[in-house]
């Protein structure tokens, strides 16, 4: 087969990110319509895999997801017999119902948004981590003149729109002492630089430490980062490979092949950065950044990323609890079956945890 390199398409439908001007506690009641299709499809027989798979990742082209556009121009899916075409989402989102309604067959996914994908429904299962520690941050300039968390109180930040980290910001918002609705919360999708250096937010969420936290350093906007762990979130994957469960249970080793070509990529790129920043500079991104900035972004994510692919069952249950406790997920709900290693090479090392 021929592996084709489309990572410039998008996966799924067109939809506004538009912005939200509410506290994060007026969340919104009506699901989209590829949320609601979940329970419709969760029950039907699903299709075998297609020629050409169709892998949608969990926003732009980062150092993050580098590997996957690594492994395609090594040729290591054609190795295993696979051809995949990789594309952006239209919001941030949408991965989760896409793999859910067979728009596309894998997809790059944050831990806690399968979590929540899995308890509203979606019939998935996360097959490898791809980055094995979170990079979310709370982000703001130092001359905006805000100290903490709690000098966020009447400020807007700008989010992405990812529901889990809206959830996750009001739990960091009431550890410190602010009610959620004392803040605005923005959304504005893959625009989180701008909306911060154009002043239409005070401070942006959901971003990341290694990647928008590198680029305003790098263009000496001097801001202050404050990564998740320090603000009271526990430990987690922050980009896992999800597929529909049933799918993997009837052609395994697809997602074996995937994974193994996958993690091909994941070495390829630690091997050799460089190649990985000029395949960076070649992706459309909403913010384009400089030579100097694309290899500090990467360097900054080699150590995070996940060569085995491993979950760690340790760290997933402290996950899950931790959701539990901040109501971001109801109890009883089971996701032992959720996070697998069953797809990846067992002679590998397992993950810490």
């Amino acid at each position: 087969m021929i592996v084709t390199g489309a990572l410039i398409m998008g996966c799924g439908g067109a939809e506004d990110s538009g912005s939200r001007t509410s506290s994060t506690t007026a969340r919104e009641t009506t699901l989209t319509p590829a949320e609601k299709t979940m329970a419709l499809y969760a029950g039907e027989p699903s299709p075998t895999f297609p020629r050409p798979l169709r892998l949608c990742l969990d926003g732009e082209m980062t150092p993050a997801n580098i590997a996957i556009y690594m492994a395609t121009k090594k040729g290591f899916f054609a190795d295993v017999g696979l051809t995949v075409d990789a594309g952006v989402p239209i919001i941030p989102r949408r991965p989760v119902p896409y793999v859910t309604v067979y728009t596309n067959d894998f997809a790059v996914t944050q831990q806690p948004q399968a979590i929540i994908g899995k308890e509203k429904g979606a019939p998935i299962v996360a097959v490898g981590s791809l980055v094995s520690q979170p990079t979310a941050a709370m982000i703001w300039l130092k001359k905006s003149g805000i100290r903490g968390i709690a000098d966020l109180r009447g400020k807007t930040v700008a989010v992405p729109g990812i529901p889990y980290q809206e959830e996750m910001l009001e739990s960091i918002l009431t550890r410190a002492g602010v009610k959620p609705e004392e803040i605005r919360v923005k959304r504005v999708g893959y625009k989180l630089i701008p909306a911060l250096l154009e002043g239409e937010a005070d401070a942006i969420f959901g971003g990341s430490w290694n990647m928008e936290g590198v680029l305003l350093r790098e263009r000496g906007a001097k801001p202050v980062i404050k990564r998740v762990q320090e603000l009271g979130v526990p430990g987690y994957d922050e980009d896992v490979i999800i597929t529909r469960a049933d799918r993997a249970a009837r052609e395994p080793w697809v997602v074996r092949r995937f994974m193994s070509a996958l993690r091909r990529g994941v070495a390829a790129v630690k091997r050799n950065p460089e190649l990985a920043v000029k395949l960076l500079a070649a992706s459309p991104n909403e913010y384009e950044a400089s030579e100097k900035a694309n290899l500090a972004q990467v360097r900054a994510t080699l150590s995070l990323l996940s060569p085995p692919g491993r979950f760690a069952p340790g760290r997933t249950r402290k996950l899950v609890a931790w959701m539990r406790e901040q109501e971001m997920i109801p109890r009883g709900t089971a996701f032992s079956q959720l996070f697998t290693n069953r797809y990846l090479n067992p002679n590998e090392p397992q993950a810490a945890g």
